[in-house]
């Protein structure tokens, strides 16, 4: 015989209301914050390097919690953009993404501290008189930091207007469970976005793009990954199928000059055999099936300024005349 539920005859016990929304993840370049969203996720996402700007476009991330899905939105850095389109849709994508967000978490380098470019970027996404949304300020890297370095760290953000200061070790996991905690406070109640076995809304072919070209950034000298992208245009089963599942994975790096080219390929193709090595074995290891991978490096020129080829990159381009989009690009 089932059993009567609990509680008081006559009254409905009120039930846990579902929330749901969408925070936004901006910063400066390399402030953390791809690596905060593949260890709330607990698997790889974005991609992540020592350098600057690895993060091109608006990353996707679903947090699932009890009563509670989190849909993270990791962001380019915002930078200084320049002329190019391709910088200045980098910048107008974290800004884009900050508008759309119920929160942001707003990620400030330990090491470096707070900053005049952070003030100035904190003013655009909290603008006086418009829409205000819940403003965390993430203080990530702290394991960096001794305890009275740190402290004074936390004194200057103390001065900005926000809800929260959390300081965090996204490399480490220190904190991040109390910062994920606080976030349902500040989303309302909502739907299930996305199913529970879902983690992201990119396809399969993001990732292996991503994947490539993180290991160009990896392999190659300082300065060259900012003039490089790869495009992808082969990803499928091997046909006719042979013994065993095989991929076939064809993708093109396209660089400016063609002194660029000869250094991606490297002395006898040891440099392009190096980065495609590296990250065959990565696709191997991320989509659980051997790959066949073939990659080819093609000079085009001034790329970044090329609309179309940025939106076929999955770049957007800032080609209309919004006040936002205006207002974005026109930072520093």
């Amino acid at each position: 015989m089932a059993q009567a539920p609990s509680g008081t005859p006559g009254k409905k016990s009120a039930a846990t209301p579902f929330k749901s929304g969408f925070v936004a993840i901006a910063g400066q370049p390399n402030t953390g914050k791809s690596t905060f969203l593949n260890k709330v996720l607990g698997q790889k996402v974005a991609i992540v390097t020592p350098k600057a700007q690895t993060t091109r476009t608006r990353i996707l991330g679903v947090c699932h919690r009890p009563n509670c899905q989190i849909i993270l939105l990791d962001t380019p850095g915002i930078h200084r953009p320049g002329a190019s389109l391709f910088n200045q849709a980098m910048v107008r994508t974290a800004y884009e993404a900050c508008r759309e967000g119920e929160i942001i978490l707003y990620f400030v380098d330990a090491v470096r501290g707070i900053n005049d470019i952070d003030r100035t970027i904190l003013e655009r996404l909290q603008p006086a008189g418009g829409k205000a949304r819940p403003l965390l300020l993430v203080l990530n890297k702290v394991d960096k930091l001794a305890e009275p370095v740190l402290f004074a760290r936390l004194q200057a953000l103390a001065e900005i207007p926000c809800r929260a200061v959390v300081p965090i070790s996204a490399m480490t996991g220190y904190n991040v469970d109390h910062l994920l905690a606080l976030l349902p406070d500040y989303l309302p109640e909502g739907p299930r976005y996305f199913p529970e076995d879902q983690w992201t809304d990119q396809p399969e072919q993001f990732f292996a793009a991503e994947v490539i070209r993180e290991k160009l950034f990896l392999h190659l000298q300082k300065e060259l990954p900012y003039s490089l992208a790869v495009k992808l245009h082969k990803f499928q089963p091997r046909q006719p199928p042979g013994d065993k599942e095989m991929w076939d994975v064809e993708a093109t790096i396209l660089v400016e000059r063609e002194s660029q080219k000869a250094i991606v390929i490297g002395q006898k193709g040891s440099m392009l055999k190096q980065v495609g090595s590296a990250a065959r074995l990565e696709l191997e290891k991320l989509f659980t099936i051997p790959i066949f991978l073939k990659l080819w490096v093609r000079v085009r020129k001034e790329w970044g300024e090329d609309a179309v080829l940025l939106r076929d990159l999955g770049y957007s381009s800032p080609t209309h005349n919004s006040e936002d989009a205006q207002e974005d690009v026109a930072f520093g």
